[in-house]
């Protein structure tokens, strides 16, 4: 039963290393912010446009959330595919069984 217990945990983890390399880099609002994240889901960089700063704290505020959210998005599509490659499985047909 656990006879290739080592094969799977060197797999999880060579899984793991690869997602860390993904990156995804997304901007929002004509270039007020960008941010860039790994497949991991960790936040690397978060550039915010000075003018952006100077204006509106809400605006700038919405345009941060809005950025995260596209990041993480773009950041799960690349970690299926990923996925799909290293192992023939499409994930995002089996994701999707549990949206609502």
């Amino acid at each position: 039963m656990f006879g290739n217990l080592g094969g799977m945990i060197s797999q999880v983890q060579n899984m793991q290393d690869t997602l860390k390399e993904i990156q995804v880099e997304v901007t929002v609002g004509e270039g007020d912010v960008t941010v860039l994240m790994n497949g991991a889901q960790t936040l690397l960089r978060v550039q915010i446009a000075p003018r952006l700063i100077r204006e509106n704290v809400n605006r700038l505020e919405d345009k941060v959330v809005e950025a995260l959210n596209l990041a993480q998005q773009e950041s799960r599509n690349k970690v299926q595919e990923q996925i799909a490659k290293m192992t023939g499985i499409n994930v995002s047909n089996f994701m999707n069984m549990f949206k609502g």
